[in-house]
């Protein structure tokens, strides 16, 4: 009779404790996956395929031997084969007196919003026709635009055993469709890029996406340069929302206790203003990044990383909340690493366009990031999606602007954050605005 994916895990984590393992987990994952691409109007690439892996952890004094199967397939392998080279190797690494276990097993309630059947049947059929109708709306709003656009589907299920009663099985499935819209009028060029995303295909209109960024790229027609100076600078929702994801990754422990990390040694410290308030909650029901346990199979939590600017709290995995004496957060990969879920900032009282009618002069940021150097915290970024703020009101898209300053300037400089937001599953993007931030018109 054969093994599931969770009896095949259980049956490795069982012989590697066997033969001298302190401790051991397995994880196996398989599951589809379909892309499709074009690119000025043609398929540049179409991919539909299998993923099927497994990774078996075991620790001997805390020394770590690893085993990686890509292509995995349970039949005909053996657990105890696998388990003793893992193990093996285990013996031979040097002893790690940091590494005190892996997380035991937490009871947990399933969190709805994180599977769809739908997604699972999805055909690559579909996801032609998605992109192929993207081309189409974005050329329904101008003939010449160039059209690049992508869809993505996956749908898989997973099992992680460990030696501490771990004994989990999940499912999740996401679709993940962006378009970027070139137009061009004579020697001006105006760019723009939006997208749709979620777990279930009922999180996601497809249809939105094309021309909503062919508008933004006329809009971003006739863009010019700006005076260098110091002004306020407004993150829109897109903008925002990659600004809190990089923000939510420095607080990775292992970064943080390896001094990798601008926020090495601040731990309690009051680094931004008390309008910044940053939460990451990989609980919440539907998130693009939500489920009931992270890689290792410890149960996720709610974190308040920064509590009105003050540093409070980092996230963690096994290893490194046990190394600070800390309460493991959940927010373990597979691979060892860290990473944030659903990022949340608080809300504040105003709406956005108040925000931005407060602003003579300024900088409304469209979309992209700001370049946060990981372990200086200096800031360099060029803006390539923005606009001049004048008499609070957005007058015209900029050119070669680019913002610089250092991350914990910025943090007590933020002033407000707006009350109304855009959303996707698991997640909302507010508009944020920075009271001085030093802009380079280039």
């Amino acid at each position: 009779m054969q093994l599931t994916n969770l009896e095949f895990a259980q049956r490795i984590v069982e012989a590697a404790k066997k033969v001298g393992a302190d401790f051991a987990d397995a994880a196996i994952g398989e599951g589809r996956h379909i892309s499709v691409e074009v690119e000025a109007g043609s398929i540049r690439s179409t991919e539909a395929a299998r993923t099927d892996a497994l990774l078996v952890r075991a620790f001997v004094n805390g020394g770590n031997g690893t085993v990686s199967i890509s292509g995995f397939q349970s039949d005909g392998a053996a657990p105890e084969e696998i388990a003793k080279v893992a193990v093996d190797m285990a013996k031979s690494a040097d002893p790690d007196p940091d590494f005190v276990s892996l997380p035991s097993f937490e009871p947990f309630a399933e969190l709805p919003g994180l599977y769809d059947e739908k997604l699972a049947q999805y055909a690559p059929a579909d996801a032609v026709k998605a992109v192929g109708a993207a081309v189409d709306a974005a050329k329904a709003v101008d003939g010449d635009a160039i059209v690049m656009a992508d869809i993505s589907v996956s749908a898989g299920t997973g099992a992680i055993a460990n030696s501490l009663g771990v004994a989990l099985e999940r499912r999740k499935s996401s679709i993940d469709h962006g378009v970027f819209v070139v137009i061009r009028r004579g020697d001006d060029t105006g760019a723009f890029y939006d997208f749709d995303a979620g777990n279930m295909l009922a999180d996601v209109d497809l249809a939105p996406v094309a021309t909503s960024a062919a508008k933004g790229a006329l809009a971003f027609l006739g863009a010019r340069k700006i005076e260098t100076k110091a002004m306020p600078v407004i993150l829109g929702p897109l903008s925002t929302y990659s600004f809190l994801k990089t923000i939510a990754s420095a607080t990775n422990a292992e970064s943080i206790q390896r001094k990798r990390s601008y926020l090495a040694d601040k731990l309690g410290q009051v680094l931004g203003s008390q309008a910044f308030t940053l939460s990451d909650n990989g609980l919440v029901p539907g998130g693009l990044a939500s489920g009931t346990h992270d890689g290792e199979g410890a149960r996720r939590k709610e974190v308040r990383m920064f509590d009105e600017g003050r540093f409070v709290a980092m996230l963690h995995n096994s290893y490194t909340a046990n190394k600070a004496k800390e309460p493991n957060t959940g927010h373990a990969t597979r691979g060892g690493g860290i990473a944030p879920t659903n990022t949340f900032i608080r809300l504040g009282k105003k709406t956005a366009a108040e925000i931005i009618s407060e602003v003579k002069e300024g900088l409304y940021i469209n979309m992209g990031s700001l370049a946060i150097h990981s372990t200086s915290g200096d800031i360099s970024t060029s803006v390539d999606f923005g606009y001049k703020i004048e008499n609070g009101r957005l007058a015209y898209p900029v050119a070669n602007a680019m913002v610089a300053g250092h991350i914990f300037d910025l943090l007590k400089a933020i002033d407000a954050v707006s009350k109304d937001y855009r959303t996707e599953p698991g997640t909302i993007m507010p508009t944020v605005r920075i009271a001085h931030l030093d802009v380079s018109g280039g």
